[in-house]
């Protein structure tokens, strides 16, 4: 049995190869191509990194002729000894004032108006026969102490209600009184009037 094979089939015929020649050579001058443009890129930016390299030598030296000139102009100013005497002064009263003003910020200050009202309402509501011998103001004039001598002991509380009617902050106080004889033989009582508060 002969069979007949039909070599004319499309599924015999050679099949071209698709690089040819000119299309390997278009693939090749692409790649050329690109090599170029990345070299010339690479070359630009070591060019101008090698620019901004020489600016900042320039600036470094530039600097470092003014530190040497500073140097220079401290050194000659560290040799002046009256000039690192006025120098250690005034840091010292600076120094001084800071600490003064870092106590101020932090104290809390109750009285800043002053005392002497409380000094005339004292003298104002004086009477004879009492004598005070002691008086202390604390935290700004909050805590008073008024101590002394009386001929007999129903003048404190008049004291009291005189210092009542004074203007200073005295006449707002609550004191507690604290009278005392050493013996029955003694003329002089003596007293204490403190605020509720101290």
């Amino acid at each position: 049995m002969n069979q007949q094979i039909n070599l004319y089939l499309p599924e015999f015929k050679i099949k071209k190869d698709p690089l040819t020649a000119i299309l390997m050579g278009q693939i090749l001058g692409g790649i050329v191509a690109l090599m170029v443009l990345v070299s010339g890129y690479q070359l630009y930016m070591r060019w101008q990194l090698n620019g901004e390299l020489e600016q900042m030598r320039v600036t470094l030296q530039e600097e470092t002729r003014k530190t040497d000139e500073l140097d220079e102009v401290l050194a000659t100013r560290s040799q002046n000894d009256a000039l690192t005497e006025r120098l250690q002064s005034s840091e010292d009263r600076l120094n001084s004032r800071r600490q003064i003003r870092d106590f101020l910020s932090e104290t809390q200050l109750g009285n800043v108006i002053g005392f002497s009202e409380f000094f005339k309402d004292l003298s104002r509501a004086t009477i004879d026969g009492l004598n005070i011998t002691e008086f202390s103001f604390g935290t700004g004039g909050a805590n008073v102490s008024i101590s002394g001598l009386v001929m007999d002991s129903s003048m404190v509380p008049k004291y009291v209600q005189n210092l009542e009617t004074g203007s200073s902050p005295l006449r707002g106080k609550n004191f507690s009184p604290e009278i005392s004889r050493s013996d029955v033989a003694t003329q002089y009582f003596s007293f204490k009037l403190s605020t509720s508060d101290e």
